[in-house]
């Protein structure tokens, strides 16, 4: 960036991303419960740093740092002294948790042939005390998404394979018990080059938390006009906030003076919080153990068993092959693991990786600037300087490119969708940056500000999508997101260690259908079968890579590096245009998509830069797609 560098660390800039939802799905299996000997139950230490709601820079220190007043409840809850209010984001809250993982495994597997863990069922714990020092004051319920790190070992290799995406249903936050949040979700599977015992153990729990403070009273899929994502507004916090009010629309009142976009006795809208756990030393982390037959064995994987409780976690020999005796398996007896070369040269674990792009190059930058809504409504120290001043030049519009895929969930068809399919001739986003925004002259490190504006540009490409209508009726359809004007994008962060960068992603797409077929045979829908309104976009990433102590991990998003992009609740508005020769089939549309809960777990891939001395060689990077 020109003319500014963030003290103490560099920030990593530029922009980034763009998405848009696939409103089919095909629903995929049903994920199996894990058998009772496949349940390990771990302690977790949980930090959450001040300033960590959807809107925060991460503008507190982290609890482990002595930068502030500890003090730490019986049963393991402490709090680092901030400026915010109890039980909200304006202080670190270090917790303990109780995670508990039932997941299958299969009995064998052969070299070269892929090993999928069954899907994993994610209990997380927390006691009463720690959530009342965590959550804010008025939160009724508490849902969230997880991503799992599992430690994968075979002999001397290593390899981390993160699990994201994994979603939990709201649940009871203000009791007097415990609360508990139980996450699933598939996971990838993971390709070992020699045999022998391939090992899976817990990691880090990177979590985002989402309280809220009871049901609005009007019903959930009958939004107040203006509702816009369908995503409630976060709370600000100390220093500033990268969030707008709405998705990028501009602040209104109704006729009654009721704010637009909140339904009437709507209570205030409540921060996220993020946070990483991480499994306290000394425990028995294992989660299951496959033994790897060599191809020339044969072998075949058969139903799932984890390891079970108190089975060792130690690694294989350095020669690849297990030597001794491997964790137990579901029979309940000890098997001998069996013994091979490990291949020369190289680690034998092969994470899912994904095709490539075989492009050098980016496109022309868009013309435009930021969305003057999104800008005006983003809380920044009023003695933040802008640049370019209105005096300067504009930064030169030079052109970033990279990928972005993913999956939208649509909730009433319990599935999933691609977004911008990597098999299938992709688009790439286009980013170009516009604006800077810095306060650095505070003496009080908590209080400067760091903000870095971008215009993005993503057309996507026309999909062919596959669903269920009411859970029995197949129906296939070609759907259009066209882009409605340029995305915004700001991301907001200081210049401290111990804090959280967020990006966010505010965007317009408009959604339409046609080419659809019930059962085979064609419906004609018309030419303008579309959602009423625009979906309103609005995605969030953190970079969590300066927390004390912790390294840049594969959950970590920033806006050149790339990495996930979420938005947990994208509201899709009713259909209008569907049918010919006086069939209205509008409602059809409607009752089967429409509606909230719908969600986008995204990955964006690096960003490509022309004009560095390296440009885009040797091909701009596909990122590696999450699991719906």
């Amino acid at each position: 960036m020109r003319g500014a560098r963030k003290p103490r660390r560099a920030v990593r800039f530029a922009a980034v991303a763009a998405v848009a939802l696939l409103a089919g799905s095909l629903p995929g299996p049903d994920s199996a419960a894990g058998a009772p000997d496949g349940k390990v139950t771990l302690g977790y230490a949980c930090r959450f740093p001040a300033g960590t709601g959807t809107d925060g820079a991460g503008t507190g220190t982290d609890s482990g740092t002595d930068s502030g007043t500890a003090s730490a409840s019986s049963d393991g809850a402490a709090t680092a002294a901030g400026s915010g209010t109890p039980g909200g984001t304006g202080r670190a809250v270090v917790a303990d948790a109780t995670v508990t993982v039932v997941q299958n495994y299969p009995d064998t597997a052969v070299v070269g042939k892929p090993i999928q863990p069954g899907d994993p069922t994610v209990t997380l714990t927390l006691s009463h005390t720690a959530a009342a020092a965590l959550l804010p004051a008025g939160a009724a319920t508490l849902t969230g998404t997880a991503s799992l790190t599992a430690h994968v070992s075979q002999g001397a290799s290593r390899a981390d394979a993160v699990w994201p995406s994994l979603t939990a249903p709201a649940a009871p936050a203000d009791g007097d018990g415990d609360v508990v949040l139980t996450f699933g979700g598939p996971v990838p599977p993971v390709t070992v080059t020699a045999p022998g015992d391939v090992r899976f153990a817990a990691g880090e729990l990177d979590l985002k938390l989402t309280p809220k403070a009871g049901a609005p009273s009007s019903p959930p899929d009958s939004p107040s006009p203006g509702a816009g994502g369908g995503t409630s507004t976060d709370a600000g916090t100390d220093t500033g906030a990268a969030d707008a009010a709405g998705a990028g629309t501009q602040a209104a009142t109704s006729a009654d003076g009721t704010p637009s976009g909140t339904p009437t006795g709507a209570p205030a809208p409540l921060a996220d919080l993020v946070g990483t756990c991480t499994p306290k030393p000394g425990q028995d982390d294992l989660l299951g153990a496959v033994p790897v037959a060599g191809a020339a064995d044969g072998g075949a994987t058969g139903p799932g068993h984890a390891a079970p409780p108190g089975a060792g976690s130690g690694s294989d020999s350095a020669s690849g092959g297990a030597t001794g005796t491997r964790a137990h398996t579901g029979t309940g007896a000890p098997a001998t693991g069996t013994t091979g070369t490990r291949s020369a040269g190289g680690n034998t674990i092969t994470l899912s990786s994904p095709p490539h792009s075989g492009v050098h190059d980016c496109e022309d930058p868009p013309k435009g600037d930021t969305d003057p809504a999104v800008m005006a409504s983003i809380p920044r120290p009023s003695n933040a300087v802008r640049s370019p001043g209105p005096d300067d030049p504009p930064f030169p519009p030079y052109s970033q490119c990279g990928y972005v895929t993913g999956y939208s969930n649509v909730m009433k068809l319990h599935g999933a969708a691609v977004i911008n399919d990597l098999t299938r001739k992709p688009t790439r986003v286009t980013v170009v940056q516009k604006s800077l925004w810095t306060e650095f002259t505070n003496p009080d490190p908590l209080q400067q500000y760091f903000e870095i504006d971008s215009i993005a540009k993503l057309a996507l490409p026309p999909s062919e999508t596959s669903f269920l209508t009411f859970g029995f009726m197949p129906v296939t359809a070609r759907m259009e997101l066209l882009p409605k004007g340029l995305m915004t994008v700001v991301t907001v962060g200081t210049s401290n260690l111990g804090t959280i960068t967020t990006s966010t992603i505010y965007g317009k797409q408009e959604l339409r259908l046609s080419d659809v077929k019930v059962n085979g045979v064609p419906l004609d829908v018309g030419r303008n079968c579309r959602a009423s309104a625009p979906l309103d976009i609005k995605l969030v990433g953190y970079d969590r890579s300066s927390l004390t102590g912790r390294p840049t991990g594969p959950t970590d998003y920033g806006v050149q590096d790339g990495g996930p992009l979420a938005q947990d609740d994208l509201y899709i508005p009713p259909f209008t245009g569907c049918g010919s020769h006086g069939e209205n089939l509008n409602s059809l549309f409607t009752s089967s998509i429409s509606g909230h809960g719908n969600s986008l777990n995204l990955i964006q891939g690096p960003l490509c830069v022309p004009i560095a001395a390296s440009g885009c060689d040797p091909e701009i990077a596909f990122p590696e797609p999450p699991h719906h």
